[in-house]
């Protein structure tokens, strides 16, 4: 190692090389103080990252402000007709929440299937059947990048969904699919209004006017419904237009708005007794707020944290350079110029910065490594800290080389001679 450093930065290298092994006790403590403070700040600002990832990931870009729910047919005209509305979207669900029965099982790709009922000889899977009206069905399949006169007459099917597979490193999110239609098969099941009964002490369901339905896959997409990004059901939808299915009955589930003053509108509809209204701006809002706050918190803390690591830093860095007073003026004695007495002290910086650096990344690596594990699936891959550690790097050399420079100006305005006759401390 001498060597390399000798050819690379020649005498004032040696030295000061030659002066960290020999002084390894006093900047221990710098070096911890500089490594513990690094070490926090990567994982600090970590864990801010993926607090703020997991719940940015509920808020995404919808294309609507307001969700509404719990109106009837006659509410929905009056609604739609409200100020304040820039676009809306009507989703519907099957009658009493029934669903499609899906018994064919040679179309299911699930290892299980997920339910069987009392009453029941086979197994079935339920696919849940949702409807759009004809503007926000128009909307829906131009999101998805489909044309709308395919599959205006048939369904459209979305069943992927994620599972997790392998443990620990290897693990890994995997996208499957419910079944394995394609587009252009057909999907049969049985449909029908469920009606639940106790029978000696167990229950069944049977089903009212139960008929078969057959519905064409006109597309297969991963796009989800309006209203329903966020819920995620493994038997998957069907998504229809609700205008081209009259064979099928449907409720409306939910009204999406977009509006242009979603509080003023939320007024309005206050006046309606038993609709359900989300404010979703709002909810982003109060959500932004409580970040902030956190973050000032947690910002808060780190600067506390980096403020006592800076002043023991400047403290053990200028106390050494005090206790070193009679060597640097022995070595400008014997001929060390002022320049050559400065590159040996950036170059002391640059050694124990790097050291200390080197340390509190590997710290804060194991810390950020162990966040990952600790924030478990909401945070789906491992980010490197990138922004942090560039943030410490140029930080620690910085403050290093203001607090060096302002111990050497200190050694400077003294007399060498005077120095050297001190008795050694």
């Amino acid at each position: 190692m001498p060597r390399i450093i000798g050819k690379i930065f020649k005498t004032g290298g040696i030295l000061a090389y030659k002066n960290l092994k020999r002084s390894k006790k006093k900047y221990r403590t710098t070096v911890i103080s500089i490594a513990v403070s690094v070490c926090i700040f990567i994982v600090m600002n970590t864990f801010i990252n993926n607090m703020f990832e997991v719940s940015y990931k509920y808020y995404e870009n919808y294309d609507y402000n307001m969700m509404i729910y719990s109106m009837n047919e006659e509410e929905i005209d009056y609604i739609i007709k409200l100020d304040n509305i820039d676009e809306y979207f009507l989703l519907y669900d099957t009658a009493k929440h029934d669903y499609l029965r899906i018994y064919d099982k040679s179309k299911v790709e699930l290892d299980n299937w997920e339910y069987e009922y009392d009453g029941e000889k086979d197994k079935y899977i339920q696919m849940s059947v949702l409807a759009l009206d004809d503007a926000s069905f128009r909307k829906y399949v131009k999101k998805a990048g489909l044309d709308y006169e395919k599959v205006k007459d048939e369904g459209i099917l979305v069943d992927n969904y994620i599972v997790l597979e392998g443990t620990g490193k290897k693990a890994k999110e995997v996208e499957k699919r419910t079944y394995n239609y394609q587009e252009g098969d057909l999907i049969k099941g049985r449909y029908g209004e469920s009606i639940s009964s106790e029978i000696d002490g167990k229950y069944q369901t049977t089903y009212k006017n139960d008929r078969e339905i057959s519905i064409k896959v006109g597309a297969i997409s991963n796009l989800k419904p309006y209203g329903r990004e966020k819920q995620y059901y493994y038997g998957g939808n069907l998504i229809v237009n609700k205008d081209r299915f009259n064979d099928i009955e449907f409720n409306i589930e939910k009204i999406l708005i977009q509006s242009s003053n979603p509080d003023k509108l939320e007024e309005s509809l206050s006046k309606i007794n038993g609709v359900g209204v989300t404010n979703i701006e709002k909810d982003v809002r109060r959500e932004n707020s409580m970040i902030l706050i956190v973050k000032i918190f947690l910002y808060g803390f780190i600067s506390v944290i980096t403020l006592i690591g800076v002043t023991n830093i400047f403290n053990t860095i200028t106390s050494n350079m005090e206790l070193r007073q009679k060597e640097f003026a022995m070595l400008k004695s014997i001929g060390m110029t002022k320049k050559e007495f400065n590159r040996m002290i950036n170059l002391e910086t640059i050694f124990y910065g790097t050291k200390s650096l080197i340390y509190g990344m590997i710290l804060g690596m194991m810390g950020t490594y162990l966040l990952y594990i600790a924030f478990g699936n909401n945070v789906r891959t491992f980010a490197f800290p990138y922004s942090a550690i560039w943030i410490c790097v140029i930080s620690v050399f910085i403050l290093i080389f203001i607090i060096m420079k302002y111990s050497v100006r200190k050694i400077n305005k003294q007399n060498t001679i005077e120095t050297i006759r001190k008795d050694n401390i």
